[in-house]
Formats: C-alpha cells, sequence, structure tokens
C-alpha cells in the first residue's frame, strides 16, 4: 500500500517535485561542470575603471562608437551589443553621437539585443534573420505582444537583432536559455533569435535558421549544419563550465591599446559596473551577469553539447522505485535478523540510481533523478522495518504471555529472541513426555472435603511445576491431579531424554521428603506414579479462534498416559516407554510388559535400575 501510495504521489505531485528534481541536476554541475571546449567569446565590460576615464553612464553614443570601431579593429568577428538603447540623445553632442553609433553600427558587423514583453511597443523592429518552419506552430505556445528595441536608425544599421530577456524558473534559478521566441503581431506570428543564437549566426556566416516543430512545441534548430535539439518551449538547458568567460576593460579598448585575445572573436559589449548591471542565480553559481550566460549558450552550441531529460525518464524513475521497493520489502524476512547486510542491501539500492544518473549525466548529458526513488525506497525499507519490528514485539509479547505460566524465565527469554515462526504454527518433532499424577486420588477425593483436596492437589502441582521449570521443561497442561509436561520444544535441547528423566527422579524424591511435613500439618500422605516415553509429536498452537494452548499431539502422549497406570501394577514410581529406553544413554531395564488400550501386542515397559531394586514388585497399590 505504501509503494502504491508513493507512486501515486509521484504522479500527482510531478510539478512540484520537479523543484526538488532541479535542484538534484543542479548538483550534478556542481560535482561535474561541463568540460571547456574552445569559446571564441570575449567580454567587453563597461566596468568602474572605464566609468572612472570616461564618466557617469548612459555615454555619448559617440564614445559607444570609437569602443565598437576599437574592437573591431582589434580583430574581432561580430560585436554584439547587450544593450537597449531605445531613446534618442536630444542635446548637441548627443545627435552627433548617435550618427557616430548608427555609422559604426553599419560598417563593423555587430548585433544589437531587444527585449520581449507584454508591455507597449517601444522602437518597432524585424528579426534580421530569415525563417524556415518545419511543421506547424501549436497554439499552446505562449507568445509576446510588445517589443523594446533600440532607435530605429541603430536597429537598422545592426546586421542582427536578438532577444536578451531571461525566464528563471519559480525558484528564481535560470537553468534554461530560450534560443527562440515568439511575437504575436497584427501581420502573424514572428520567430525572433535570442541575443546568443544572433551571435552565432553571424559569426557562422549564415543569414537564417531552419526550427522544426511537433505537437508539444519546438523540438529541434538547424544552422551552420548542425542540429540544436531544443526543449518544448524552444530553448536548452543552461550546462555551465568552471572555467570563466575572458574579460576586457572598455578603457583598454577605448585608450587604443588592443587585445590579441579578440582576434576571430565573438565580443559580448555589456555593463558591469556596481549598480548597473543584473545578476542572475544559475545551478552552479549564485550570481552570475547575464553576458557570461550569453556565452555559456554559444560555447554549448558550438561543442554540441546539451543537457536533456529523455521523455522516458519518470518511467524509469517509478520502474527502478518499484523495482527496488518490491526486491527489498521480499528479502525483509531473510534481511530482519541481519542487520548489516540489510543495511547494505538498502545502500545498495539506494546508490545505484546515484551511480546510472551521473553515468548518464557525465556520458550522454542525460539528466535522470536518482534523489526521490531512492528517498521513496529508503521510506519503504524503513516503514518495513517498522512493521518487522512491531511484528518482532508483538509476537515477543505473545510468545512471554503465552508460554510464562508454563515454561522457566530462562527458556522465554530465549524463545522471545528466536527467530523460528513454527514455535507458534506447529511443526513435528522428538519430545520426551513426562506425566505425573497422585496415586489413589479417585478415592482420596471421596473422602476429603473441597478445600483439602485443593490443598493436596495445589501440594502436588506446586512441586511438579518447580521440578519441571527447574530442567527447563514446558508443561503442557494440568489434567486434575495429574500433570503433563514435555522436553526439546519450543526449543531444541539435545539432552531432553536426560532432563525429563532427573525431573521425574526429582519430583519423586522431593515428595517423599516434603511428606512428613505435609502429613503433620493434618494432610494425607501422597505417592505418584511418573511416565516418561520419547517420540515424534506435532507441537505448536491448538485449538479454535476463541481458545487454543501450546500442546503436544501424538502417539507418544497417549503411550506415556497408559504407561503411567502401570507404576501400580509395578509397584514402583518412574516407568520409562519403549521409545525413551530406545535412546537413552543412561542404563534402564525392563521391568514388564503389558497390553495398553489403544496399542497392539505388549509393549515393553522399563525402568531404572535403583528403582527396580528400591521398590519391591507388586501388582497391587501400595496404600
Amino acid at each position: 500500500m505504501l509503494i502504491l501510495l508513493l507512486l501515486a504521489c509521484h504522479l500527482a505531485f510531478d510539478g512540484p517535485l520537479s523543484r526538488l528534481r532541479e535542484r538534484t541536476y543542479d548538483f550534478y554541475q556542481f560535482l561535474a561542470p561541463r568540460q571547456a571546449t574552445s569559446n571564441p567569446v570575449v567580454i567587453v565590460s563597461i566596468d568602474d575603471a572605464s566609468l572612472n576615464a570616461h564618466g557617469r553612464w548612459p555615454w555619448n553614443r559617440g564614445l559607444l562608437a570609437d569602443l565598437v570601431d576599437g574592437i573591431t579593429q582589434s580583430g574581432a568577428s561580430v560585436v554584439g551589443l547587450a544593450l537597449v538603447l531605445p531613446e534618442a540623445d536630444t542635446s548637441p553632442e548627443g545627435i552627433a553621437g548617435d550618427k557616430r553609433l548608427a555609422a559604426a553600427l553599419a560598417k563593423n558587423r555587430t548585433a544589437l539585443a531587444v527585449s520581449l514583453g507584454n508591455e507597449a511597443t517601444v522602437s518597432e523592429a524585424e528579426p534580421k534573420a530569415g525563417w524556415s518552419i518545419v511543421g506547424q506552430v501549436p497554439d499552446t505556445l505562449p507568445g509576446f505582444t510588445g517589443l523594446t528595441g533600440s532607435l530605429a536608425e541603430f536597429s537598422k544599421a545592426a546586421v542582427g537583432l536578438g532577444v536578451i530577456r531571461s525566464l528563471p524558473d519559480p525558484d528564481g534559478v535560470l537553468r534554461h536559455v530560450p534560443l527562440l521566441w515568439l511575437r504575436n503581431t497584427a501581420q502573424g506570428v514572428q520567430l525572433w533569435p535570442s541575443f546568443s543564437l544572433e551571435l552565432l549566426r553571424l559569426y557562422t556566416g549564415q543569414d537564417g535558421y531552419i526550427a522544426r516543430m511537433n505537437a508539444a512545441g519546438f523540438d529541434a534548430l538547424r544552422m551552420a549544419g548542425a542540429i540544436v535539439p531544443l526543449e518544448p518551449e524552444g530553448g536548452i538547458r543552461l550546462w555551465e563550465t568552471a572555467t570563466d568567460t575572458p574579460r576586457l576593460s572598455a578603457s583598454t579598448i577605448l585608450s587604443g591599446h588592443g587585445d590579441p585575445r579578440l582576434r576571430g572573436a565573438i565580443a559580448i559589449v555589456d555593463l558591469s559596473a556596481v549598480g548597473l548591471t543584473q545578476y542572475l542565480p544559475t545551478p552552479t553559481h549564485p550570481a552570475r551577469p547575464g553576458a557570461d550566460i550569453h556565452a555559456d549558450a554559444i560555447a554549448q552550441m558550438i561543442a554540441g553539447r546539451y543537457l536533456a531529460e529523455p521523455t522516458h525518464a519518470r518511467m524509469l524513475e517509478r520502474l527502478w522505485f518499484l523495482l527496488s521497493a518490491v526486491v527489498f520489502t521480499g528479502l525483509s524476512g531473510v534481511l530482519a535478523g541481519r542487520v548489516v547486510v540489510g543495511a547494505l542491501a538498502l545502500a545498495l539500492l539506494a546508490v545505484t540510481p546515484f551511480v546510472f544518473g551521473a553515468l548518464e549525466y557525465s556520458l550522454q548529458g542525460a539528466l535522470y533523478d536518482p534523489l526521490q526513488p531512492a528517498l521513496a525506497t529508503i521510506m519503504v525499507a524503513g516503514f518495513e522495518g517498522y512493521v518487522l519490528y512491531r511484528r518482532s514485539e508483538q509476537r515477543r509479547s505473545t510468545l512471554t504471555r503465552q508460554f510464562s505460566q508454563y515454561l522457566s524465565p530462562s527458556v522465554v527469554q530465549r524463545l522471545a529472541s528466536s527467530d523460528t515462526e513454527a514455535i507458534l504454527s506447529g511443526e513435528k518433532r522428538e519430545i520426551t513426555i513426562l506425566l505425573s499424577d497422585i496415586r489413589g486420588f479417585t478415592t482420596m477425593s471421596e473422602q476429603l472435603d473441597t478445600q483439602e483436596i485443593a490443598k493436596v492437589v495445589n501440594h502436588f502441582l506446586g512441586i511438579a511445576t518447580d521440578e519441571i521449570l527447574k530442567r527447563d521443561g514446558t508443561i503442557d497442561k494440568f489434567m486434575g491431579d495429574a500433570v503433563l509436561a514435555f522436553w526439546n520444544a519450543p526449543l531444541d535441547q539435545p539432552d531432553h531424554r536426560e532432563r525429563a528423566l532427573e525431573a521425574g527422579l526429582a519430583l519423586i524424591e522431593r515428595v517423599k521428603l516434603e511428606d512428613a511435613a505435609f502429613t503433620a500439618d493434618g494432610h494425607r500422605s501422597i505417592e505418584i506414579g511418573v511416565a516418561i516415553e520419547t517420540g515424534i509429536c506435532s507441537v505448536g498452537n491448538f485449538g479454535s479462534e476463541r481458545r487454543f494452548d501450546y500442546t503436544a499431539i501424538g502417539s507418544p502422549v497417549n503411550r506415556a498416559a497408559r504407561l503411567e497406570s502401570t507404576t501400580k501394577k509395578l509397584g514402583i514410581p518412574l516407568v520409562l516407554g519403549p521409545g525413551f529406553a530406545a535412546g537413552a544413554s543412561m542404563p534402564v531395564v525392563q521391568a514388564g510388559a503389558f497390553e495398553l488400550q489403544g496399542f497392539k501386542g505388549e509393549v515393553p515397559v522399563f525402568t531404572v535400575p535403583e528403582m527396580q531394586a528400591a521398590e519391591p514388585r507388586s501388582r497391587e497399590p501400595t496404600w
């Protein structure tokens, strides 16, 4: 039930649980970032040093024109301004600066940033890249209506335009970088590239893109002969490296000093001065500038390395949990008494999905969540352990309650710590049975009142109980003036014959020793007979649903009851059955042979030599 409940929760709460899943994927990147490959991106920062050298922001557009020209003269292939310049500079110097920047954008291979949203459109612009779409754009894909871009003369002069807007996850972490954006206009749907994708298009000298759609949304993007697998929303999952993107200060370029790292590079101009840049948390960084994220996206597309959840990931995670939970539950009975082995088995089942997930991540870029199936398996194991503990405690309580009245405390303690279920359910085993009663009790009971009968019976049964429990025997039942006990059940006792014989002899001797004091108190003198037999019996709980007892059933028990009556005929207090004599380790002698009710032929009867010598052979009671 718990396994099914956890599976149902995994299905019903897939959305909320995805946050935990994303943290696991972040941990993958934290432990093993993507190996750095050749990346042509260099970031030119308008940093604090640049503002100190050339004045506070915003700069005159002419200064930006000088920066673009300086970067190009240093050998950069593409210059991307991660800036949106929607307003004209109306000052006399500003008008001239705007013209200079437009000219610089036009004569160099440059790209500008735009932002999409649902606000009013500012500075309308059209995508620079051409598009071919394979498939139908689903109506379910979200689109934006508004656009914020730079001045029309800037947008017209630039060779490329790309969207710089980011869409963090609900927890604020940026894990997905959109490459394609949809804008809904009166003329129809526009497809816009991201800023990083547009820079890569200019770098590879392409005129446009080919996007493939499926029923869920975007499927893949083809550019410069390479295929970029896309998420349905049109992005890729950010896969960061431990290597920082090279950075230059804009003041270095504006001072006329070039940098060899710009040769053949994609240069991204961004604002990194304190208070002017926007930082975003990513899987491996608590705060990261947007330009670095564009650089990582470009590096991923050049290297062709992508992270993605396989479509069957959820199913595989659930199947693994189901398999591991069922396996552990199935083995729990075997592992219950082996704590170390059980812990190792659980650790193996819990660690395996982590090893598999780590290998798939590092080798294939495939994302599987090992945490949730492992946690669920541990929950099932914990619950199963609790159930086993409760069963053990209930069983211990049942055994203690059931056996404490007719087993010695040491045997009860050993029994409670054992793990044999046959104790309660029943089993066949060889046992030695002892049956003893008071001779002539029927005649005695007719002569005595009820209270005196109770004192006589309780006196004898008290002695019998004491001597039997001293030898770790099991008292089966009291039957009026008789007691039935056995050895070698519920626990193994290899010396069960010896224990039973010792108990029988001790019982006879003690009754004799205490008889003088008993009669001195005004009670009737008693004599007892003891019969001991060994054989295979069924031992366990027998009875009805309302009442049952732990008892022994079988021919040896019946034979012991019949043998006890022969003590009167033989005139000796102790007789042994043929089953006992056959395996006895002590000397026994045959005292006679009798036909016993329920048994064919004469049954030989044995006793110990000292008993035969001590008692006269008589077939009459010795009252």
